[in-house]
């Protein structure tokens, strides 16, 4: 029994037909069922949440394509055609914009809400143009502001799952042992408040060859008992539950063995 909750379709139409590509790759994995967890910023609805006078609005502008009721409206019948499919949405963090977020996302029936954070102000750590970016910044300062607003993510109660919670080692600059005894106190924050943390397999197809998060911060979820699931962040069928033997056995080498379904925003365990 297994489950993939970070998959997006927006590489096609929206349709029947194009998701169950998605969950038929799933299902002969092993899969029980996959969520489908579109970006918010794909969402017209979503506008006042990402807006930006900077680099990031006129990024957004040109992906915010989509209605999400035409995204809801899919998950809904494929759910009542009985497709093993859960709706979810993968929603950037801006600190400030809880509001905005907040009545964005209210609306609608989701199973979960992964919670990301791909930029910090107009700065988006993982677009392959800010690479050179990263090369004039102080690797160690960008990280603990990057925990920082992970942390104040988490406290929103805006969101069931931190996506790629070190997302920002995608490039391989890494930060000094040192930071990690300070973001152990962002990790024991977080633990606090309920949340689950994605493990994810996507980093092992980006730069940094490594599943998401690394073992710093993999030690510090089992120390602080903090609880998990393991996604794919896939945008194409095959990419759905990609290399999750290897998640699989990267979670029980930290003598973690249970993962967690989602419904109606709760979470259920299920072991692997």
């Amino acid at each position: 029994m297994a489950a993939d909750y970070h998959v997006h379709i927006e590489n096609g139409p929206y349709t029947i037909e194009w998701l169950k590509k998605f969950i038929d790759s799933g299902l002969s994995k092993g899969l029980v069922e996959i969520g489908i967890s579109e970006h918010g910023h794909r969402f017209k609805e979503g506008y006042s949440t990402y807006k930006s006078d900077g680099f990031r609005g006129e990024w957004i502008k040109s992906y915010m394509d989509q209605s999400i009721s035409n995204y809801v409206e899919l998950i809904k019948e494929a759910k009542v055609i009985g497709l093993p499919v859960k709706l979810g949405i993968e929603a950037d963090y801006f600190p400030g914009k809880e509001k905005e977020l907040k009545e964005f996302l209210e609306p609608y029936p989701w199973d979960y809400v992964i919670g990301s954070v791909h930029w910090i102000e107009d700065w988006g750590i993982d677009l392959e143009e800010s690479i050179e970016e990263w090369k004039s910044r102080d690797t160690d300062e960008v990280y603990l502001e990057y925990f920082n607003i992970i942390e104040k993510m988490a406290k929103t109660g805006l969101f069931d799952i931190i996506g790629h919670i070190d997302l920002v080692k995608i490039f391989g600059f890494r930060a000094k042992p040192y930071t990690f005894d300070k973001i152990r106190q962002n990790i024991e924050e977080i633990s606090k408040t309920g949340i689950v943390i994605e493990v994810s397999t996507a980093g092992l197809r980006k730069p940094v060859g490594e599943i998401y998060p690394s073992k710093e911060i993999m030690g510090m979820i089992k120390e602080y008992n903090i609880p998990i699931v393991v996604n794919s962040d896939a945008h194409n069928p095959y990419d759905v539950a990609r290399d999750f033997d290897k998640a699989y056995a990267y979670v029980k080498s930290y003598g973690i063995n249970t993962l967690y379904y989602f419904e109606g925003r709760k979470k259920l365990p299920y072991n692997i």
